[in-house]
């Protein structure tokens, strides 16, 4: 690709392989900085010395590529939270009471019993302290938590938690997205327990979080439909947390989620319509530097009113680069700007590379700058509204293209009517948007009609209606596909290695495409097979007990209680993480063997012993009354296990006689599902 700046690309996947490099390394801090400045000092030997022989070398590219990835190594761990000696974890006892000092960081979407926020610690028992946590405050009806607002200080003197890992195997791991996002605790109080403080931080993000309440409270005076309230303040203010479950399921299986969260697209429509605004004042160099600084002006306005979420702030640094090379006209703008965002953000932020938004993001827009001229050139209709269409269309199956490997690692699904959605919503988005802006404008200054509000309530209840709809066709969503890491590298590279055929047809291309289409049947087989190797699970319900055996063809048997059946999510979860033949259930046993280890359950009928019994595992459930010091002296060269139909005081009090008598227990209320292969 002609135009792209090669020493960007250099520099962004260096970056990239050292932060996912990163943390299979076990390197000291010390050891890691030596590394870069051996890097450093290297590159730039080898710079200085071609450089005078005015040739390119591959040996410079190399060394650069190496520098950046002992930078990105670097980046990672000097981003590391725990690094800190003030972090929470370092002062914090989990096990009492203790006084804390908050300043809320960010809403989140609130429970069923209780609101949640991220909060940063200021100070434990009154001293300095650092880090994020999460804090749940339990729903009261005399005094609702949405009075905290983002920068507030609220004092607490409460017990904190570590966050749980999964419950059972393939849940979603929000143990390991929190910390991610360098969040290690949970806090949970009640109103009655918080004290807020007076004084608050100042800060851009509290300023648009008072913005955005202030607005809110001026459209408390009409009426509207909560569901087209809390799509307004998705689509306009970048806030998700009033969105119905079931309102966002809808979009999501209508294939059009992303645009309740504001991102690239809304940025992009933004800066599109401020660029045709701006028309008239020419071409002229004054007037393209006055046109940039205006247009950025409003993309980092439009950032700050959502509180600078993280897609925006992607989306804002992305078009920043694209309104700069367009100033300056850079051949290729929109590649380049993609790749030094993308630089840019990561080296301020590493760990943003692991997040699915980043991913997707990125995936999309490049997929959109490289194959929709390519889609452009097979032709346009004539009739300008038909073509208007017809953009749209190539626009979103480009999109589609360069995300569905993600996608269907990520969700494990595909929304069959995402064209027809994105047809019919995205042609009216930016009209959708742009009235928002103006209808919190003139609320802001107390110049709203009625009539105004009642016209985009039913805007936006057509639109709901219509993604209604389509995502109850459920014909068209396909559901629980099981899509591995490797078929995401195997999916990009047949993308790859499709276009470059049908750009040159040649031996060599079509034995590339050939390879990857060969590559996927193998990797199907070779998971398959990696995956036959039989295995055991104690899951974790609660006030139940639920088993489940993979035996060697993946058939599935999950043992329940009598009146029970094992619940869909948990199968699906399965399903789309293994290649499941076969599902059946059968009633919970007492004896299990899997090759050549046995499984003993011990029910509430508290029968254990049993002569010439060995087991290497005790499940013990429905709470037996045993007396497990008995329980041990008969069978102490084995692990035991509760799991969550017990009692947690019975759970507690095992977990303590096999920690006197250092035999193996695991509880799954606290460590989760256990599994025997």
């Amino acid at each position: 690709m002609k135009g792209i700046n090669i020493t960007l690309c250099i520099a962004l996947l260096g970056l990239i392989s050292g932060i996912l490099l990163c943390p299979f390394l076990n390197f000291s801090l010390l050891t890691q900085f030596t590394v870069f400045l051996s890097c450093f000092f290297n590159f730039l030997s080898l710079h200085y010395i071609f450089k005078r022989k005015h040739i390119y070398s591959v040996f410079t590219a190399f060394a650069a590529f190496l520098l950046f990835v002992s930078i990105g190594v670097l980046l990672v761990t000097l981003s590391d939270p725990l690094l800190k000696k003030s972090h929470y974890t370092k002062t914090l006892a989990f096990e009492q009471p203790q006084t804390i000092l908050l300043e809320i960081d960010k809403k989140l979407k609130p429970g069923f019993f209780d609101s949640k926020y991220v909060a940063r610690v200021l100070q434990i028992q009154n001293k300095p302290a650092s880090g994020k946590l999460i804090v749940n405050i339990e729903k009261d009806s005399t005094k609702p938590a949405s009075d905290l607002r983002v920068g507030q200080y609220i004092l607490t003197k409460t017990v904190a938690q570590t966050i749980a890992p999964p419950r059972n195997p393939f849940q979603f791991d929000y143990k390991a997205y929190l910390e991610q996002r360098g969040i290690f605790a949970a806090i949970t109080v009640s109103k009655q327990e918080l004290l807020q403080l007076p004084y608050s931080k100042n800060s851009p993000q509290s300023f648009a979080d008072h913005l955005r309440a202030s607005l809110n409270a001026k459209l408390d005076r009409f009426t509207m439909h909560p569901d087209n309230r809390a799509v307004l303040n998705a689509l306009v203010l970048g806030q998700r947390q009033d969105l119905s479950t079931d309102l966002q399921n809808d979009y999501a299986n209508a294939g059009v989620i992303h645009i309740l969260a504001v991102s690239g697209l809304h940025v992009g429509i933004l800066m599109l319509i401020v660029q045709f605004l701006l028309k008239p004042l020419g071409n002229y160099r004054r007037s393209r530097i006055l046109k940039t600084l205006i247009v950025l002006l409003v993309i980092w306005g439009f950032a700050l009113i959502t509180g600078f979420s993280p897609s925006v702030l992607r989306a804002a640094t992305m078009f920043t680069f694209i309104q700069v090379g367009l100033f300056f006209n850079q051949r290729k703008a929109g590649f380049n700007a993609l790749i030094a965002s993308a630089f840019v953000l990561l080296a301020i932020k590493p760990r943003l590379l692991f997040e699915v938004g980043f991913q997707l993001s990125y995936a999309a827009v490049f997929a959109i700058l490289w194959l929709y001229p390519k889609f452009e050139k097979l032709g346009l209709p004539k009739n300008k509204l038909l073509q208007y269409y017809w953009k749209i269309i190539l626009v979103s199956l480009a999109a589609q293209i360069g995300v569905l490997p993600l996608s269907l690692f990520y969700f494990h699904q595909f929304p069959g009517v995402f064209l027809i959605a994105n047809c019919v919503v995205l042609p009216f988005l930016g009209f959708i948007l742009i009235y928002g802006l103006v209808l919190l404008t003139a609320a802001a200054l107390n110049l709203l009609p009625e009539v105004a509000v009642e016209c985009y309530d039913l805007i936006l209840t057509w639109l709901n209606t219509f993604i209604k709809g389509l995502a109850s066709l459920d014909i068209f969503l396909i559901e629980n596909i099981y899509f591995s890491f490797p078929l995401v590298i195997l999916s990009y590279l047949l993308i790859f290695s499709a276009e470059n055929f049908s750009r040159r047809f040649s031996f060599k291309n079509i034995s590339l495409l050939l390879l990857v289409l060969i590559g996927f049947p193998i990797t199907l087989l070779f998971s398959e097979f990696t995956q036959r190797q039989p295995k055991f699970y104690i899951l974790h319900q609660y006030q139940t007990s639920l088993f489940s055996h993979q035996n060697e063809q993946l058939e599935f048997t999950y043992y329940t209680e009598s009146d029970r059946e094992p619940p869909q999510q948990l199968l699906n979860q399965f399903k789309t993480h293994q290649q499941v033949t076969a599902v059946q259930t059968a009633e919970l046993k007492h004896f299990y063997q899997i090759k050549e280890q046995t499984i003993f359950r011990i029910d509430s009928s508290a029968v254990f012993e049993i002569s010439k019994l060995e087991p290497d595992f005790i499940v013990l459930t429905q709470s037996p009354k045993v007396n497990l010091d008995r329980v041990t002296e008969r069978y102490p060269n084995t692990v035991y296990i509760a799991d969550g139909s017990n009692y947690k005081s019975y759970v507690a009090r095992w977990e303590a006689t096999c920690t006197k008598k250092k035999i193996p227990f695991h509880n799954t209320y606290e460590k989760g599902f256990y599994k025997i292969e």
